[in-house]
């Protein structure tokens, strides 16, 4: 039963205009980006494998704007309004807290979905269902993409399109995560606004890495999606797989645990949508 209710009350959250505002951002700003490679896989003539968007997310601009899009979808953190009033009388304070968060997370994983889909759709004439690197992003690769985003040949040469895409896929539901929670816990701290600001400005750090003098590829979850920010070889200069998944584990599971620590004390008239 009380499975029943919370996918029935994940679903109402889902449908929501938040919900379309962010499938509205995504599909332009996939169909804007990929435009180009559209073009030139029908210039050439050729087909390519489906894994697109690990090298779409090379791209800072682009990445910035799919972010901003989550927390559009995580705005009304910490879901509270007057019907859930009930909910949190019925349930208990801390159940109501674990079924918020296991809608972050469900969500998070339902967005990375729609994300991994979205992006072989906008290409879909021009794939390829392989699983190895065709000619169009080796080329790509080695004389460099004027298309704003980058193939990463160093990507190619460690994994697969398989590979790539799943990494890739769970690096994304992770970071999706993070901001849900991280929106969640400052919500229930400080205020909604005050969770957009550090949200943002979270999501914005890696364009003050130049003006700093050290690289912030270690300190900045929101820039792991990126796959050039990953280590490949021996350099140590970026952080390798092992220790982005284990960051994002470690920092997520500190954001539950400060969300339910707050949920027994704090004063819900103040927290109401």
């Amino acid at each position: 039963m009380k499975l029943k209710n919370s996918r029935e009350a994940y679903f109402h959250r889902w449908c929501s205009f938040r919900t379309l505002t962010l499938l509205f951002i995504w599909i332009y700003l996939l169909d804007l980006n990929l435009q180009g490679y559209r073009d030139i896989a029908k210039m050439w003539g050729e087909t390519d494998t489906f894994a697109i968007l690990p090298f779409l997310q090379t791209d800072t601009y682009f990445t910035k704007l799919l972010l901003t899009g989550v927390l559009c979808f995580f705005s009304n953190a910490p879901f509270m309004n007057r019907s859930e009033l009930y909910v949190v009388i019925k349930t208990g304070r801390k159940n109501w807290g674990k079924r918020n968060i296991g809608y972050i997370v469900s969500s998070s994983i339902l967005l990375a979905v729609v994300l991994q889909v979205l992006s072989m759709l906008m290409i879909l004439p021009t794939i390829t269902w392989t699983n190895s690197w065709g000619s169009i992003y080796k080329t790509l690769a080695v004389r460099g993409s004027e298309l704003g985003f980058n193939f990463s040949d160093a990507a190619m040469d460690v994994y697969t399109p398989l590979q790539l895409i799943i990494y890739v896929f769970l690096i994304d539901i992770l970071a999706f995560t993070f901001m849900g929670m991280l929106l969640y816990t400052l919500s229930l701290y400080i205020s909604r606004i005050g969770s957009y600001l550090v949200t943002i400005g979270c999501i914005f750090v890696t364009t003050m890495e130049a003006f700093v003098p050290f690289s912030i590829s270690y300190y900045s979850p929101f820039s792991w999606i990126d796959l050039e920010m990953w280590r490949y070889g021996t350099s140590l200069d970026k952080p390798n797989l092992v220790y982005i998944f284990t960051a994002y584990i470690f920092v997520i599971f500190v954001l539950c645990m400060l969300a339910q620590k707050r949920i027994c004390t704090v004063e819900w008239n103040e927290k109401e949508e």
